[in-house]
């Protein structure tokens, strides 16, 4: 496997480079690359995408296993598997287990855990289902009836892994990898959580990191199958939360801060209680005078009243808590604490606090609070030597080659990650005012007095307001950024017009007052907490339309120094229609006429579905890249494709020409969140919008979509180890690598564009949809590499291009215009409530950043 690698790397390298004729000036021209160099070339054998050629060559490892395939044999079996009861769900594994050994005479078969399993010899079917029997770890008895029957197309070939790379079908061999996926689990079932498709192994004795607020952080094994140039095992460790596994009591003790004894009445708790509860699994364990078994119970929330004045029925009596155990001879330590409520909704069961424990790894979908992030990404932020020795400990856990259904699948796993090639990209350096250049070093630049590319000459009014603080205070800060303003040339009047807030109440006739008298920009001092960011982003905007430019009172207070008021002005500038700096103009890259578009969607987190999704979508309206302007959307919760873009882009369009006096030649379209399986979509629909926009204007644009991946698990590792500069050693900034890993009739790449500041780098993964001009891969891989060093916010190089990014804060904005709401009618509706001011946007397109 791996030591062939680089060779047969190598020869992928030559004919990229046969193909790539003539000097790189000829890059100019990219969509006539083809045509002219291509002309005379013979046609590349199926399977060869034209990869890029620019840029220093190098190696670095991926943690990527291969795969032997050779005793896979060429076709699987799939049949369904049905099992009554459907509940409880987490003892179908042991219930398989139990008739493959009991029914089909110990036959291996690997199970999904739900409705499917896979075998590689024929499995007997039988017409009716069978019993088996289960044990809890608590003693209990469950009976489950399993059948198995074939499905309509049962068999799956496994052959289609051996040969996807000469068949040019882009479809995938889905069936084989989804065979495999469920064969390479198999191991890790029985000695770790699953969540997602990692595996956590729980936290040895007395070791647990505790991320506060009851969880704590496990890390697991992530794999998947992925596939390259021959298909490889991807394998990344994964971090997540869980409730820790403790009593109650103790939880109540050591995170609510509360001491309990007899007289304990949680009552004034009772919602962080109850925040932290809801929806948790418990095991309630009856005291030892029942002599029943322990059990477990999801929970709903606190009862109304404590366990000695909480009443339920009992057989058509009315009795409290505390009663019923004093009946059956237990009395409860703490008759005043509130009790659970348990099981079915509507069944009040109610339990006593002091007899119930929470059950160990259990894996939740709730969003962490900001505390736990913090010290989740404290734990989780290690260079990459630590974060491979973490991947291997793991693999060295699970033991996969051991494994009898991996073994009788004929499948085995290398033990060591393999090393692809890659070339570092030529960072473009940055240009200021007065052709002064910048150059890039390892990710960053320095203005050193530089003045901003393009200010927007007049004086502007501008005005301070501030809350509960100390008059000077303001008055340092008007100072401030008064002196840095001139150094980068944005221009201010001398003095701010300064004025103080009570409340965000306050807020109305200040607002009204500035827009009156045609101020152009309002520095608002916002309190440390709460919501006072996003309620006046939603006056200022939506209406009264004026700009503003937020900060943090304790900013102000603890933090002005010129380095924090610098990065300020590179937001004010851009909102003001300045322009911050452009790029080097590098014959390579050019594209005349070019808009830049990127999207992104967010949505809600899994538990609260009924907030819509809010698409952001932002495009250049300007020569070289810099000037953007957005368009927000609110749709339907967790729809993935963007339902409007047709009027998206025809606002683009508009402003395209009001500020260029022609519309774009190429559209370079960069979309954000889309999973693997939506392509096709984005393809047919957003593609369409775009499309058919570009027709109403009479216009036809070549359209250039790249899909811009970042929730992958491709890491890269380079050799050595930490250095002064590098201190997580990462590989550099414009590190690109567009073999072996890539799929080979694919148009992808992964790119390293920035320098991480913390932890293993994530290189985004870059894939070619659509590509009408004919863009050539190295003209594209540098645009896209060019395009990192344009994001207004700092000067650095960011991980994905600005106009994506651009496009995440637009829908972060559109998230912020829904903050307050509580109840949502339909996501046109909601949107049409919360339009933002026309004249506002025209004026100062940029105001987002």
């Amino acid at each position: 496997g791996s030591q062939q690698q680089p060779g047969g790397q190598q020869r992928g390298h030559q004919q990229a480079q046969d193909q790539y004729r003539g000097p790189p000036q000829q890059q100019g021209q990219g969509q006539f690359q083809r045509a002219q160099g291509g002309a005379s070339l013979p046609p590349l054998p199926a399977g060869t995408m034209k990869r890029g050629t620019l840029g220093k060559p190098g190696q670095v490892s991926v943690n990527y296993l291969d795969v032997n395939l050779d005793k896979m044999p060429a076709v699987a079996y799939h049949y369904d598997v049905k099992i009554t009861p459907e509940r409880p769900k987490k003892f179908y594994r042991h219930a398989f287990e139990q008739y493959r050994i009991e029914h089909l005479g110990g036959a291996i078969a690997a199970y999904d855990g739900r409705a499917s399993c896979y075998s590689v010899v024929k499995l007997k079917c039988s017409s009716q289902g069978h019993e088996v029997k289960v044990t809890d770890r608590h003693g209990r008895t469950l009976k489950y009836t399993l059948e198995i029957k074939e499905t309509e197309d049962s068999e799956v070939d496994l052959n289609s892994l051996r040969s996807y790379m000469k068949d040019k079908i882009y479809d995938k061999p889905m069936r084989a990898l989804q065979c495999l996926e469920v064969v390479l689990a198999a191991p890790c079932h029985n000695s770790a959580i699953r969540a997602g498709r990692s595996f956590f192994k729980r936290s040895d004795p007395g070791n647990a990191y505790d991320l506060g607020d009851g969880y704590e952080a496990l890390v697991g094994l992530y794999q998947t199958f992925v596939l390259g140039d021959r298909p490889f095992v991807n394998v990344d460790i994964s971090h997540k939360s869980f409730p820790m596994a403790m009593s109650i009591i103790d939880y109540i003790e050591r995170y609510q801060r509360q001491r309990i004894d007899k007289s304990t009445n949680l009552d004034y708790k009772r919602y962080d209680i109850e925040s932290f509860l809801k929806g948790i699994n418990i095991i309630y364990e009856p005291p030892a005078c029942f002599g029943s078994a322990p059990r477990v119970f999801k929970v709903n929330g606190l009862s109304k009243g404590s366990a000695s004045s909480q009443i339920f029925d009992l057989d058509g009596k009315k009795t409290t808590v505390a009663e019923y155990y004093k009946s059956r001879e237990y009395n409860l330590k703490f008759p005043n604490l509130l009790c659970l409520h348990v099981g079915p909704p509507l069944k009040y069961i109610y339990l006593p606090i002091e007899l119930c424990r929470i059950e160990d790894g259990q894996p939740l979908n709730r969003k962490d609070s900001a505390s736990q992030v913090a010290a989740m990404i404290r734990y989780a932020a290690t260079s990459t030597n630590e974060r491979k020795a973490k991947i291997i400990h793991l693999l060295e856990y699970f033991k996969h080659n051991l494994d009898p259904t991996i073994s009788r699948f004929g499948i085995r796993l290398d033990n060591d990650f393999i090393v692809v090639h890659t070339r570092t990209l030529n960072a473009p350096q940055v240009e200021y005012k007065n052709n002064n250049l910048a150059s890039v070093r390892n990710g960053s630049w320095r203005m050193d007095r530089m003045q901003f590319l393009d200010p927007k000459p007049k004086p502007h009014k501008w005005a301070i307001l501030y809350g509960k603080m100390q008059y000077n205070q303001v008055a340092d800060f008007q100072e401030i950024v008064i002196r840095q303003s001139r150094i980068v040339n944005v221009c201010l009047d001398a003095k701010a017009e300064i004025r103080m807030y009570k409340d965000e109440r306050d807020l109305d006739a200040h607002f009204q007052d500035f827009k009156r008298n045609q101020y152009d920009l309002v520095f608002v001092i916002i309190p440390n907490f709460g919501s006072t960011y996003d309620i006046v982003k939603q006056k200022a905007e939506l209406q009264y339309g004026i700009l503003t430019q937020c900060i943090k009172q304790i900013t102000v207070e603890r933090k002005l120094n010129p380095q924090c008021i610098g990065n300020v002005l590179l937001k004010v500038n851009s909102k003001l229609n300045g322009v911050n700096h452009k790029l080097k103009d590098d014959p390579r890259t050019v594209i005349k006429n070019a808009m830049f578009l990127g999207a992104d969607v967010t949505h809600p987190s899994p538990d609260q579905r009924e907030i819509p999704s809010v698409v952001g979508v932002a495009a250049s309206h300007d020569p070289f890249g810099a000037s953007y302007n957005m368009q927000y959307r609110l749709q339907r919760s967790a729809l993935e494709e963007i339902e409007d873009m047709e009027s998206i882009t025809l606002e683009h369009l508009r402003v395209y020409h009001q500020f260029r006096k022609c519309y774009p030649e190429h559209i370079v379209y960069y979309r954000d969140g889309v999973s693997d399986g939506q392509f096709p979509k984005i393809k047919n629909e957003e593609l369409r919008g775009i499309s058919a926009a570009c027709c109403k204007m009479h216009i036809k644009p070549k359209i250039c979509c790249v899909i811009v991946v970042k929730r992958h698990h491709t890491r890269f590792f380079p050799n050595g180890g930490p250095s002064q500069y590098n201190k997580f050693n990462n590989v550099d900034p414009g590190t690109v690598v567009d073999r072996t890993i890539v799929h080979p009739n694919e148009m992808q790449f992964f790119m390293v564009s920035h320098q991480s500041i913390q932890g293993t780098a994530k290189p985004t993964r870059y894939n070619v949809i659509e590509n009408t001009g004919n863009l050539d891969i190295d003209l594209l891989q540098q645009l896209t590499y060019n395009l990192c060093h344009m994001f207004p916010r700092c000067n650095r190089a960011v991980s994905y291009p600005a106009p994506a990014y651009l496009a995440h804060l637009a829908a972060a904005r559109g998230r912020v215009y829904l903050t307050g709401a509580t109840k949502y009618r339909s996501p046109q509706e909601e949107y049409a409530k919360r339009l933002i001011v026309p004249e506002f946007m025209k004026r100062n397109p940029m105001y987002f950043v």
